[in-house]
């Protein structure tokens, strides 16, 4: 806790507003989820206390750890205006969770975001591996609504492209970054 509010003290002396933290991860799933939450309500009620001191909203990634649902809960459990989602567009795909029901439930919460499309690839669905990234619009995320709810929910934070194991048939990363920020920007364009 102490290494997470030394963070929140450098983003605003930054002068950062908004910064992404995460709950867990997918090694640190409980199968117990009331468990969890009753043991995450107190420490991100307390981190989200010093955020707002420090006029920074803390943004919990949907981190392959929550289901959407359990985000929400984890949200009203905690209930302060410093706690926010950074939206992964990703992420829950691979929790096998409808990836638009997931945005459209967290999109009003959303302080940040992590725009990112993902395919099927190979291997078993509930691995990481079988859900490799692909340059935006070429795979399973609706890349265009997901612009459009965020806008319905009058999301202005950042709109960071995130590509995290490239699909081994796109190659280049650099390339992959270039398709997906042009294809961002024509989407941003024809708003």
């Amino acid at each position: 806790m102490s290494d997470l509010l030394h963070h929140v003290e450098i983003a605003a002396a930054l002068g950062a507003t908004v910064m992404r933290v995460c709950a867990g991860g997918r090694r640190t799933r409980s199968q117990n989820w009331p468990a969890q939450r009753n043991a995450l309500r107190p420490l991100l009620r307390a981190a989200a206390i010093f955020a707002a001191d420090h006029e920074v909203t803390l943004a919990v990634e949907n981190h392959v750890d929550l289901l959407a649902d359990e985000m929400i809960e984890l949200l009203d459990a905690v209930d302060h205006p410093s706690l926010g989602v950074c939206l992964d567009t990703a992420n829950n795909l691979r929790m096998l969770e409808d990836p638009m029901r997931v945005i459209e439930l967290l999109a009003p919460h959303a302080r940040a975001t992590h725009i990112k499309d993902i395919a099927a690839y190979r291997g078993n669905p509930q691995t990481f591996a079988f859900w490799p990234s692909v340059p935006l619009g070429q795979g399973l995320i609706d890349i265009e609504r997901t612009l459009q709810v965020l806008r319905k929910h009058n999301f202005t934070g950042l709109l960071a492209l995130e590509i995290d194991y490239l699909h081994p048939a796109y190659g280049d990363e650099e390339q992959a970054i270039t398709a997906s920020l042009a294809y961002l920007r024509k989407l941003l364009a024809t708003d």
